[in-house]
């Protein structure tokens, strides 16, 4: 969620459309233009004013929901930290769980987003997985997802359906968004997987298991270095059991 730390990577702000209320006033449509044209001009405006609403209401939540506690935040709450309205609210999300999974996936999308975009064609196997293994040790191993990890966990007995949401919207798309990948390799010659999903499991497995257990419990996370070296082993011992 939202961490303070120099390891933390943001919740949706960064991904929406920049939007500047000084500079859409100074910015005017094009002269001559259709009506047609008039009207998606602003459309374009009143999204990106939208989506500006929307990452404010789900960094309040994200840190309403780490402050309070899920059950302790209610809608209202979320709307005045957020300086939104209600309708907004519920017209992006419809529920305070709509919001609560919204926060979940922003980091799934975050990481799968990378993985997916980021990792350039044409690279060896051994190459991409050490970018994916070193996207899973910045993001699966940052403040915002330990703290969703610890929240889940702390509210599973009493709010399963919670706990579910947390695991559906994070852990399992990511990996899920890995096995898509695998499988990709797969189909192109460069890796021999029979079984992608659990594939993808137990590579991710062998890089975050330790430090988040550790970070679990509010130990320090092992070294920039040593989590390097991990990612780099953890390819090999991959390649040997999938490699051609």
């Amino acid at each position: 969620m939202n961490p303070s730390s120099g390891n933390r990577r943001s919740l949706p702000g960064r991904d929406g459309i920049g939007y500047s209320p000084a500079a859409a006033d100074r910015t005017a449509a094009p002269a001559g233009d259709a009506p047609s044209h008039a009207r998606k001009y602003q459309d374009a405006l009143t999204n990106a004013a939208g989506q500006k609403r929307r990452d404010a209401m789900i960094r309040a939540a994200y840190e309403l929901f780490i402050g309070k506690g899920y059950a302790s935040v209610s809608v209202d709450d979320i709307i005045r930290a957020s300086k939104g309205s209600k309708s907004s609210l519920y017209k992006f999300f419809g529920s305070k769980e709509g919001i609560l999974k919204a926060v979940i996936e922003s980091l799934a999308d975050d990481m799968l987003r990378q993985i997916n975009v980021e990792i350039p064609s044409g690279k060896s196997p051994r190459e991409t997985l050490t970018r994916i293994g070193m996207v899973l040790v910045d993001l699966a191993l940052s403040d915002n997802a330990i703290n969703q990890h610890r929240h889940a966990v702390s509210h599973a007995k009493a709010f399963p359906d919670l706990a579910k949401l947390w695991y559906e919207s994070g852990p399992k798309r990511t990996f899920e968004g890995i096995a898509d990948f695998l499988k990709k390799e797969t189909a192109q010659g460069r890796l021999r997987i029979a079984n992608p999903q659990l594939a993808a499991m137990l590579f991710s497995g062998m890089i975050i298991f330790h430090d988040n257990m550790k970070l679990l419990i509010c130990l320090p996370r092992s070294k920039r270095s040593d989590l390097k070296e991990i990612v780099s082993e953890a390819v090999e011992v991959f390649l040997a059991a999938y490699g051609i």
